[in-house]
């Protein structure tokens, strides 16, 4: 039997990341910011680790796919009865999907959701006549607010988070009681981070509602913001201070809402719960994957490592995989990486760079988006700047034996996006591709 070696990828060493982003701003308009992000009125949220459901800030008007043409043509009046028969298919859904095996891969089904609930934000916007909405999401186990908006320089969308006390949305979902603020809201003490972000992005907020919605056990499941009030019927080619309704949002605009809101609840909870069972469909296919694989190879060390660091790739979505095994003896790590075709063997102290942190401190690490900003990021900056690899984000874990002793640590590099993207260009280093700006979470 060969020695153990380590398997697939390396990136450079470095770590932890919180990367400051700015708002959003609704499909279809142009302007970005210099990381390609566009801002939503007042806010200043953060791009991190991925989640389990997606809201967004769009547009009101437009959004396409099979969802969004279903909500297009529908009315206050049979809005109603239209959701109640999705909220009817819903529930079959539900309890059907645990039997379904093979329904959709994962990433298509994440898509089918997103659509979903992008579709469903565009729905209370034009039934509220918001020139732009957005639906937070509460991320209760990392204390924060998020959404998927529709922001980078290629109309794809991104991911924000903000903590879960910022802002008005932070207010509101702290205090969970509606804030309606009338025209002009820059009148409003609150509104001095939204003045700044409106003038860098050519923005004008001059009406806000944010509402909290809540189930039925009184737990915070999102925030619904919308700006700016538009005057019914108007036409969609004037400016917005022509369009703009000065009276704002009305307590008839807030209980339009409220009428709504059991129906929407059940559609981002029944989304929740889909996304868990994809999670989870993902996670059975990959150990049958790898018990398939392993069934299929010979009893090489080397290659069992392979087999199982690519299995966990797939799973996690990661574009590399990497498993440093521990030489006691040596006090160091080592690994095998694929170097002009051929198994390079590299080695570093036990104690160095985020795999020798694990190893020290025999606890997993999670590195959000953008690994790039972290303090202690200078070693990995330097090795991407030789290969032209570029790390945004990693997830590292300690591997015991049965008898609780550390052997060695794994390493997985830029938690992909869902969705096709184009092959990255290391030519295009530093910048961060698209598709690696995401993130691994505590599920992973």
């Amino acid at each position: 039997m060969k020695s153990a070696s380590p398997t697939n990828s390396i990136s450079g060493e470095s770590t932890v990341v919180s990367s400051q982003v700015i708002d959003v701003t609704p499909v279809g308009e142009s302007t970005v910011n210099r990381n390609g992000m566009s801002p939503v009125g007042g806010e200043t949220p953060e791009q991190k680790s991925p989640s389990p459901m997606n809201g967004g800030l769009v547009h009101t008007g437009g959004g396409g796919g099979s969802f969004s043409s279903f909500l297009a043509p529908l009315t206050k009046d049979n809005f109603v009865i239209a959701v109640k028969e999705v909220e009817d298919k819903l529930k079959t859904v539900n309890q059907t999907l645990s039997m379904l095996n093979n329904l959709l891969d994962a990433q298509g089904f994440e898509e089918i959701l997103n659509e979903m609930l992008r579709s469903i934000t565009i729905k209370i916007g034009e039934l509220l006549n918001a020139d732009r909405t957005t639906i937070w999401l509460v991320d209760e186990e990392k204390q924060e607010l998020w959404s998927i908006v529709a922001g980078g320089q290629d109309g794809k969308p991104l991911e924000l988070r903000i903590p879960v006390t910022a802002g008005i949305a932070g207010e509101v979902a702290t205090t969970r009681t509606v804030v309606n603020i009338p025209y002009d809201f820059y009148n409003d003490p609150r509104s001095e981070a939204a003045k700044k972000m409106d003038q860098r992005n050519g923005y004008r907020t001059y009406t806000m509602v944010v509402m909290p919605l809540l189930n039925d056990e009184d737990g915070l499941v999102a925030v619904v913001q919308l700006l700016n009030k538009l005057q019914l019927n108007s036409n969609p080619s004037l400016s917005l201070d022509e369009k703009i309704d000065f009276d704002g949002f009305t307590a008839d605009d807030e209980k339009i809402f409220e009428e709504f809101v059991p129906s929407i609840l059940l559609i981002l909870e029944s989304s929740r719960s889909f996304y868990a069972a994809t999670v989870r469909q993902r996670a059975a296919a990959a150990l049958m994957n790898a018990v398939n694989a392993l069934s299929k190879s010979s009893l090489d060390l080397e290659e069992t490592l392979k087999n199982v660091m690519d299995q966990a790739k797939e799973l996690m979505n990661a574009d590399r995989s990497t498993l440093w095994l521990l030489d006691e003896e040596k006090g160091e790590l080592w690994t095998k990486i694929p170097i002009n075709g051929k198994l390079v063997e590299i080695r570093i102290p036990r104690n160095a760079g985020f795999a020798g942190v694990v190893a020290q401190s025999g606890e997993p690490l999670l590195i959000s988006f953008d690994l790039y900003n972290d303090p202690r990021s200078e070693t990995s900056k330097q090795t991407d700047q030789k290969t032209k690899y570029r790390t945004c984000s990693m997830l590292c874990t300690p591997v015991y034996n049965a008898d609780h002793q550390l052997i060695g640590v794994t390493q997985l590099i830029n938690k992909k996006k869902q969705g096709e993207h184009p092959p990255y260009d290391p030519a295009s280093w530093p910048e961060a591709p698209e598709q690696w700006k995401a993130s691994f979470n505590t599920n992973d």
